[in-house]
């Protein structure tokens, strides 16, 4: 028997940089995000007569056929042994994914990817146990274990994060039209694991907590009575945040490319301007996330054409 599933990406708007306990990915501050439903990963789980789990890349026609290096197959079958060990199942199992978009570029295939895996698995072994199956928070959180993002990808369009808590958020906003600026489709050198450690080098690194926290009270509010021009600036400050701790650790580094610079300061021009454009952010990653409102469909239009 073979069961799939599927699961979407996210974007935090108040970033995800930091962790409490980096055993079980508890995060060093509460993080908000709006799911990607047009970026997501697929997974198959079945059944097999075999010494181990394996791992395949799944191929699909819409997906992007993955090449992943030893230590992230090891971290995905670590993570499917985790559940087996909860649900107490034995034997073993061939798992294929597969995204229809690249990896490692700033786009959070991680989060998909672990959502993705929990969600089939955890149906697979209720099923095969005959237990009940879990709850969408208690999922969630098993992701959680894996991909600390991964628990943001299971609520949508709204999810907010704090410590062990996972939950979907009402904004003013139902639904936004989302275009990433991809600038490279180069896996980055520097993966969000790392940036997680890295960043504690920076001098900046003290009082981000507060930061992050004092951005999300400001941000919930104004998401709810759908202030734009407010949500710009809040999310614009916490992108470059914690850009700046990568610019600050020992040794310092990047994922801000001129190209990138240069489509932040157009949109910094235009918004002074015009009072109106985009929500614009960043992940760990080289790639610019641009959100627009409904009614902006003309002006999204306009960047797809410019940047293609």
């Amino acid at each position: 028997m073979m069961w799939k599933a599927q699961a979407p990406s996210n974007i935090a708007l108040i970033k995800y940089m930091g962790k409490k306990d980096a055993t079980i990915n508890l995060p060093l501050n509460p993080s908000l995000s709006y799911t990607l439903k047009n970026f997501y990963t697929k997974v198959t789980l079945e059944q097999i007569e075999a010494k181990d789990d394996i791992w395949e890349p799944l191929n699909t026609k819409d997906n992007v056929i993955l090449s992943l290096a030893q230590s992230q197959i090891d971290r995905f079958l670590n993570h499917l042994k985790r559940m087996k060990q909860i649900f107490a199942v034995s034997g073993n199992f061939k798992v294929c994914s597969a995204n229809n978009f690249p990896k490692g570029i700033g786009l959070a295939s991680s989060a998909s990817s672990f959502a993705a895996l929990t969600k089939c698995a955890l149906t697979a072994f209720a099923e095969l146990t005959q237990k009940p199956p879990l709850s969408i928070n208690q999922q969630a959180n098993i992701a959680r274990l894996a991909s600390g993002s991964s628990c943001r990808s299971f609520y949508a369009p709204w999810c907010l994060w704090d410590e062990d808590r996972v939950m979907r958020v009402p904004t003013h906003y139902k639904e936004l039209l989302h275009y990433p600026v991809i600038f490279t489709n180069s896996e980055k050198k520097i993966s969000s694991s790392n940036a997680h450690l890295m960043i504690q080098t920076s001098p900046n690194f003290t009082g981000r907590q507060a930061r992050a926290t004092q951005r999300l009270q400001k941000l919930l509010p104004a998401l709810q009575k759908g202030a734009w021009q407010e949500i710009y600036q809040i999310c614009r400050a916490e992108f470059l945040d914690m850009h700046n701790l990568f610019a600050t650790s020992n040794p310092p580094f990047s994922y801000i490319t001129p190209s990138c610079n240069e489509l932040l300061q157009q949109i910094d021009a235009e918004w002074r301007i015009t009072k109106d454009g985009p929500i614009v952010t960043m992940d760990a990653g080289s790639t610019v996330h641009l959100l627009f409102r409904q009614d902006q469909a003309k002006i999204l239009n306009r960047y797809k054409s410019e940047y293609k």
